[in-house]
């Protein structure tokens, strides 16, 4: 089953580790570089759209500090939009506060503690 799948991350080592692993595993992946980039990409792919049932990408995968706009305010926006928009969080910082925070929704959020090994993050994005 191919997924198309949106990652946020302003590390370019890290960003393209997870695209080949995700390519190679038959994913479509679309790379932004930061949070302001990453909401542009999910607005204008939202526009095709009609239906609030359906979801313009699979899984989010973002990372939390990111430049422009963090992935908590991303999440937050996305979320906004479309509330069962699938977001996996890969993220080294204080989990328990991500999560908490107001306007989360912990039901289509889910956390990736880094570090992680690229398979772990496979499995997860396919669960």
């Amino acid at each position: 089953m191919s997924l198309k799948i949106l990652v946020a991350e302003d590390n370019a080592f890290t960003a393209t580790q997870y695209t080949k692993v995700l390519q190679k595993n038959g994913h479509r992946v679309i790379v932004t570089r930061d949070g302001e980039e990453c909401l542009q990409i999910y607005e204008n792919a939202l526009s095709e759209f009609d239906s609030l049932d359906q979801n313009p990408f699979d899984v989010i995968l973002l990372d939390n500090n990111m430049p422009k706009k963090s992935g908590v305010e991303v999440a937050k926006e996305i979320l906004d939009k479309r509330p069962n928009q699938r977001i996996i969080f890969a993220s080294a910082y204080d989990i328990n506060s991500l999560i908490k925070s107001p306007g989360i929704v912990p039901d289509s959020v889910e956390i990736l503690e880094k570090p992680f090994s690229l398979n772990t993050m496979v499995n997860r994005v396919q669960a």
